[in-house]
């Protein structure tokens, strides 16, 4: 079986680290697997460690843009033409229009897509009816191309058939190997914070968050509302990790705020679940969510979560209510917060058990149960 994984960009992020983890796994069992990707660096250099082939294609962007759309069909084509796959595993809606480059094909390779997510069909993605409209279309059209679709989210599926997006379709959690982490304790961890923040975080209680600066992730609300934070817990301080479009508007709203000492984003850091333990509280504001990686990652760091009630984010921490809050609602979330301070066993023991839902070794098992079952078909 020869296997090429596609996914828009190559930089350091949730839906990478799945491709990465998912594209060794295979490769460790004796799989001809290959990536495709667009700009960044991050899974290109830790492909090469495990020698894994990737391909670059400059055609793959996070935008619209029909010309662009046009190359990628070319450059995923030709691809497919030396290269010969069984199987295509498609990740984010930008590569969904690939299946065109496979269906040119006399003998097609099986294609399968995953939502990580569903961005624009998001009940909480404010944007134009139109421009949802189009998106709706999009995927109703190049579903139908696809062999299989697949979810990391029970919800995310739900609200998929309810809006007539998919008739049918499979949900596979996105999964960590534990053994893998290598976690720092608390006090390596918060060390490594107070040096790069310049401050002492060691008598702070410390909320931690990892994504990219975009609006998926809506770190504005932690930013906007942190004196409402500050008030009822006078030593808090926020430590952001990530990347991204919104980075110098943040930037601007906290030195508007004054809360250079308060809130630090300190970029993008390769593996930084390593230093995940440093927070008494990990959270996650965002407006959408697939599976998020980072909240799984702080399942097995064994840190309580406070993360807003959408997409797979109840999934991850088993529906318990302590660790979720009403989206973009200030007064439930910081009621949460002090609560998880005050009593967090409970939490973390759910936490706990949640473990084994979320194994690499369970996610691995499905995507290949699928592959195979899709290539038994043709033959």
């Amino acid at each position: 079986m020869k296997i090429l994984i596609v996914i828009t960009k190559s930089e350091i992020g949730g839906a990478q680290v799945f491709v990465l983890n998912l594209a060794r796994s295979l490769y460790k069992i004796g799989y001809d697997v290959q990536v495709a990707a667009g700009d960044g660096d991050y899974l290109e250099e830790e492909l090469r460690k495990s020698n894994i082939p990737f391909h670059y294609l400059n055609s793959l962007k996070r935008n619209i843009s029909l010309l662009n759309s046009l190359y990628f069909i070319f450059d995923l084509y030709r691809l497919l033409r030396i290269e010969k796959y069984d199987l295509i595993h498609l990740n984010s809606s930008n590569t969904l229009i690939g299946s065109i480059s496979a269906n040119l094909f006399k003998k097609k390779p099986k294609i399968v897509f995953t939502f990580h997510g569903l961005s624009f069909l998001d009940v909480n993605y404010k944007i134009k009816k139109i421009i949802k409209f189009f998106a709706k279309l999009y995927f109703a059209v190049f579903l139908k191309t696809i062999d299989k679709t697949v979810f990391v989210s029970k919800l995310n599926y739900e609200e998929s058939k309810e809006a007539n997006v998919v008739k049918d379709g499979e949900v596979i959690y996105n999964g960590l190997d534990e053994k893998e982490m290598n976690l720092l304790n608390v006090t390596e961890a918060r060390s490594y914070f107070a040096n790069l923040c310049k401050t002492d975080l060691f008598n702070s209680f410390l909320i931690g968050s990892t994504g990219r600066l975009a609006y998926q992730k809506n770190y504005e609300f932690l930013i906007n509302n942190f004196n409402y934070i500050k008030k009822r817990i006078p030593n808090a301080k926020i430590v952001i990790i990530g990347d991204g479009p919104d980075g110098a508007k943040y930037r601007a709203q906290i030195i508007k705020y004054g809360l250079e000492k308060d809130i630090f984003l300190v970029g993008a850091i390769k593996d930084s679940y390593q230093y995940i333990k440093a927070f008494d509280v990990f959270t996650l504001p965002s407006r959408y969510e697939g599976l998020s990686i980072s909240l799984i990652e702080a399942v097995f760091a064994e840190i309580p979560i406070l993360a807003s009630n959408v997409g797979g984010n109840r999934e991850i921490v088993g529906n318990d209510q302590n660790q979720l809050y009403k989206f973009d609602d200030i007064n439930d979330y910081i009621e949460k917060l002090i609560n998880l301070m005050k009593n967090k066993d409970h939490s973390l023991m759910i936490n706990c058990k949640m473990k084994d839902k979320f194994l690499l070794s369970n996610m691995v098992r499905d995507y290949l149960e699928l592959y195979k079952s899709l290539l038994n078909d043709t033959q």
